[in-house]
């Protein structure tokens, strides 16, 4: 395993709410690295049903005694990293599978250039922008690429943030998008980018997405996570905000299950 230590001290958050095995899982493929146990790394789950009981590895639980939701922990990530001194912060949903070499894999780009501000994985998932040019039966069969896409926003499924660059944009903004957080990470790559900082995909590092699985122990719906977004975007950038991140007008129709070619202004090639 190549440390962290090689340019960024790293604290990997996982927001969980019910459905341990998920977590459970994300967990094993952390370990199955090494991650736990790199001395510039610290991993923590987010705990919050309260019932989480870890597996194994040399992890912590966070109990905040309430939901904090997606945005919630991950706002909590980003100022225990600012507080603590991490340089890179990684958020990573509990309903996903990782890719041999993952963490390294996601935060390489940091590491590598100083006005990268975020990086996602690629994944299997809903925005074209971050899909694997070539989707792997698991994640575990993932092979990686050096390849680094740069791209008008990330998805936060699987994210990393440079530390002081985006908590000085202010991190995500919970006022605006008050719910799960679906929206806000448009929101914040579109003030990265602002500030002349870059967006990034890298597919050296891989996710599968189970997709709705805290939506549906939440009680949450597609179509009110649709209304977050766009009601949260449009507030405040206004009935424009698409063109902000390369999406057309027909981008996020009702009852939308995934993006295609027509949501960009110029489709993705990869």
């Amino acid at each position: 395993m190549i440390s962290s230590r090689d340019g960024a001290s790293t604290l990997v958050v996982i927001p969980a709410f019910g459905l341990p095995e998920l977590t459970d899982a994300v967990v094993h493929d952390l370990c199955r690295d090494g991650s736990d146990l790199d001395p510039a790394v610290r991993i923590v789950v987010v705990d919050n049903a309260g019932d989480y009981v870890l597996p194994q590895g040399q992890i912590s639980v966070y109990r905040p005694g309430r939901n904090l939701r997606w945005i919630g922990a991950a706002n909590w990530a980003l100022q225990t990293s600012s507080r603590e001194g991490y340089s890179a912060c990684v958020v990573l949903n509990n309903d996903i599978r990782l890719s041999p070499g993952f963490l390294n894999g996601l935060i390489a780009p940091l590491r590598a250039a100083e006005n990268i501000a975020l990086a996602a994985a690629c994944y299997d998932d809903f925005w074209l922008h971050q899909r694997a040019q070539t989707i792997p039966p698991t994640a575990a069969e993932y092979v990686p690429r050096d390849m680094l896409r740069d791209v008008d926003f990330c998805d936060g499924t699987a994210i990393a943030f440079a530390v002081p660059s985006v908590v000085d944009l202010g991190g995500l903004d919970e006022v605006t998008f008050p719910g799960h957080g679906y929206g806000a990470d448009i929101d914040l790559a579109i003030r990265v980018r602002a500030a002349g900082l870059r967006c990034v995909v890298t597919e050296e590092a891989y996710v599968s997405h189970l997709r709705r699985q805290t939506m549906n122990q939440t009680d949450q719906t597609s179509e009110g996570n649709r209304s977050e977004i766009l009601d949260g975007l449009t507030a405040k950038w206004g009935v424009g905000w698409r063109a902000k991140v390369g999406l057309a007008p027909e981008s996020f129709p009702a009852h939308n299950t995934g993006s295609g070619g027509s949501w960009y202004v110029n489709p993705p090639v990869w």
